[in-house]
């Protein structure tokens, strides 16, 4: 009798088998436990999200952070760079200073000199009167170019290339420091080839740069012991380059400063700007040459620059 029972109750459905409520409260309990499920999961999930949101917030707090660092360092550097451009200006203004006094007071020299000379011709009558004025002439025409010279080079004027001949260059220029070297107790000498061709430059440019190598001889020549003799010398280095070479019989350049000889600022000079290689060296390569320097087996150094040849002359 049992187990009729039995095998009627396998052959019914479960749903059949529970009464109507019971039937609910196994729905109302599995539900809870999905609900539970997926809210547990959701909660995971949000806060998974709670924390990518917050770690992309602190992310791009950083980023602002260090753009702020980067245009804070930015700025630092403009104003340093716009400091050094102002060093610059005023190195350079004071260097062209210098050099307007120094450069015109040997042609005021000179004429004073004519002049004074001329003022005694007149009281004898001397036949060389004319020879003198001549002279007074040439200088003053020589310090009104220099004036202009300076005036072009502060205005940063476009150089006027021109054919010219390196030998007559450099004949004018001892022409200029002639008065300087006496006051020295120094000699120019020269070895000049005469058959070089007509070079391509800006006359009043590398008149500058001879200026200022010859300077710098005086000045190295001050403390030697040896003759105070400087050499200027001109050769054709290859088919389509001269190279002018200034030599003097002084003390040389220390091992310590020729790695830096031709940096801005850079002198060895008291009272020196360290403005005049840098100078040059800039004047020389932007006419395609080279400006060095190398001391010489004996004493002294030599400083030399190269300049294209004027192809139309070869």
């Amino acid at each position: 009798m049992i187990k009729k029972k039995q095998s009627k109750l396998k052959r019914k459905p479960r749903k059949k088998l529970l009464s109507g409520n019971r039937v609910r409260n196994v729905n109302r309990v599995r539900l809870e436990k999905l609900v539970r499920k997926q809210a547990g999961e959701l909660k995971i999930k949000n806060g998974q999200l709670k924390t990518g949101i917050k770690k992309q917030i602190r992310s791009e707090t950083q980023i602002q952070i260090d753009t702020a660092l980067i245009l804070e360092k930015d700025i630092e550097i403009i104003k340093q760079r716009e400091e050094l451009l102002h060093v610059t200006r005023v190195g350079k203004l004071a260097e062209f200073v210098s050099s307007l006094a120094h450069e015109i007071s040997q042609p005021l020299t000179a004429i004073l000199s004519y002049a004074q000379a001329a003022q005694r011709m007149l009281l004898n009558r001397e036949p060389e009167i004319q020879k003198i004025i001549s002279y007074i002439v040439n200088d003053d025409k020589r310090a009104i170019e220099v004036i202009q010279r300076l005036r072009s080079l502060l205005k940063k004027s476009a150089p006027e290339i021109k054919p010219l001949g390196i030998n007559a260059l450099i004949n004018e220029t001892i022409m200029l420091i002639a008065t300087d070297a006496a006051v020295r107790n120094s000699v120019i000498k020269t070895e000049l080839d005469a058959n070089l061709p007509l070079v391509r430059g800006d006359k009043i440019q590398l008149q500058q740069v001879l200026l200022n190598l010859i300077s710098n001889s005086f000045d190295a020549l001050e403390s030697s012991q040896n003759s105070r003799e400087i050499l200027i010398r001109t050769s054709r280095k290859d088919t389509d380059t001269i190279i002018v070479a200034v030599k003097d019989s002084g003390c040389g350049i220390p091992a310590q400063n020729m790695p830096k000889l031709f940096t801005h600022f850079f002198t060895s000079k008291p009272d020196g700007l360290g403005m005049g290689l840098s100078i040059s060296r800039s004047i020389v390569e932007s006419h395609g040459g080279r400006l060095d320097a190398e001391n010489n087996p004996d004493s002294g150094a030599t400083f030399y620059f190269t300049i294209p040849i004027d192809i139309k002359d070869v």
